[in-house]
């Protein structure tokens, strides 16, 4: 049988860090920590951000219950949890009752999309 013999595995190569590759959990660890955190100390001018015009707040979309339902079943139920720390299982399983469904609508219809409770959802 063809697929149960060996294979020449793929060519791979090391994260390699100042030249160096990383062979081990704690050179790979130094090497992701100084690379992400190396502008940590550093200061930052957020005075460039003050020549972009503000925007008007946008309108929330409406969408149907139906739609919800929709885009919900297409969301991973493995995912992690967002800031708030609610998963698509959480959200699935609220609006599965009807009653908390019509909450969550209403909830939704009265806030609006600047409104600090809603912001983490946008996209």
């Amino acid at each position: 049988m063809e697929w149960v013999k060996g294979r020449k595995l793929p060519p791979c190569e090391a994260i390699q860090y100042n030249g160096q590759p990383c062979h081990t959990m704690p050179e790979l660890w130094d090497a992701l920590h100084n690379t992400y955190n190396s502008a940590a100390d550093r200061p930052c001018n957020l005075s460039v951000l003050d020549e972009l015009p503000d925007m008007p707040a946008r309108e929330w979309a409406s969408f149907s219950v139906l739609e919800l339902i929709e885009a919900l079943a297409a969301c991973s139920s493995l995912s992690s949890p967002g800031p708030d720390h609610v998963t698509w299982v959480h959200l699935k399983k609220i609006v599965a009752e009807p009653q908390c469904l019509n909450v969550f609508i209403k909830l939704r219809s009265l806030l609006s999309p600047t409104d600090s409770g809603w912001s983490v959802w946008e996209y």
